[in-house]
């Protein structure tokens, strides 16, 4: 059995897709560098723009697979697996620099809870100049910056917030494709890790987020990839509310879906 297929779903409820053509490499970058504390890491900032050369390469590889699905002349398999391949590839990077992102701008907030920030800029500031790490004296200055001027962390709050639904179906989609399990669930094996589809509207590769007994959503590389660059235009910051209950939905066991076949509870007295 081949590991890719094509996409049955014919419905599309979102706005379309832009081309190709019409994406320049920069809005990935602008939009990754955007996030307060990534863009201050040269480093950081380099993986963001290899993460956005490798974007722009495989959009046209998923417009050739988008071409030859429309014109319902089945599957080219080498190329929809070196697709896929190339696909997880570029997902796994985007998850480690999130990842790394995500991480770092907790422990800020944590040290600006526990008073730790001027103890932990100077303990990078020791560092010798002649080590020329960039990184380092890189985000020492940038604590420096949060110790001048507090309310950066509301930023940074804002930012993870705003990443927040998008780093935990990539988290959730990396640990089935790298380790086989379902996210938080370690001794549950993860659903056919590695099938994908074709998208039909972009031809990007398309995986299904489940665990055991459930399908939770339905995401694409380029999903990924759309919903980056939108950060940089929607500033919208989601409530702590509606990420508790979607990570609630995300971490759904079988005992939390409600049973339909059931007979319905009699009425309470009282």
């Amino acid at each position: 059995m081949p590991e890719v297929e094509d996409h049955d779903d014919d419905e599309h409820n979102e706005p379309m897709p832009r081309e190709p053509e019409e994406i320049e490499t920069h809005e990935l970058v602008e939009a990754l560098r955007g996030l307060t504390l990534l863009g201050d890491d040269p480093y950081l900032g380099m993986q963001a723009m290899n993460v956005a050369l490798v974007d722009g390469f495989l959009m046209p590889l998923e417009s050739e697979a988008r071409a030859y699905r429309s014109a319902d002349e089945g599957i080219d398999i080498g190329h929809t697996m070196l697709l896929n391949a190339l696909s997880q590839q570029w997902l796994f990077a985007v998850y480690e620099l999130l990842r790394t992102w995500r991480e770092r701008a907790k422990n800020v907030l944590k040290w600006k809870t526990n008073g730790g920030l001027e103890l932990k800029a100077a303990a990078l500031e020791k560092g010798k100049p002649s080590d020329l790490n960039l990184g380092r004296d890189a985000f020492a200055r940038a604590l420096r910056c949060i110790i001048g001027d507090p309310g950066i962390t509301k930023e940074i709050e804002n930012d993870l917030a705003r990443t927040h639904v998008l780093f935990r179906q990539l988290e959730f989609l990396r640990v089935a494709l790298a380790k086989h399990e379902v996210s938080g669930r370690p001794k549950l094996f993860a659903r056919a890790p590695g099938y994908a589809r074709i998208d039909m509207w972009t031809g990007s590769m398309s995986y299904e987020l489940s665990n055991d007994f459930a399908i939770l959503g339905e995401v694409t590389r380029r999903s990924f990839g759309d919903g980056i660059r939108a950060l940089a235009t929607d500033r919208t910051v989601p409530t702590e509310e509606s990420l508790a209950s979607y990570d609630a939905f995300m971490a759904m066991k079988p005992g939390d879906v409600p049973d339909f076949t059931a007979p319905p509870c009699p009425p309470a007295f009282g």
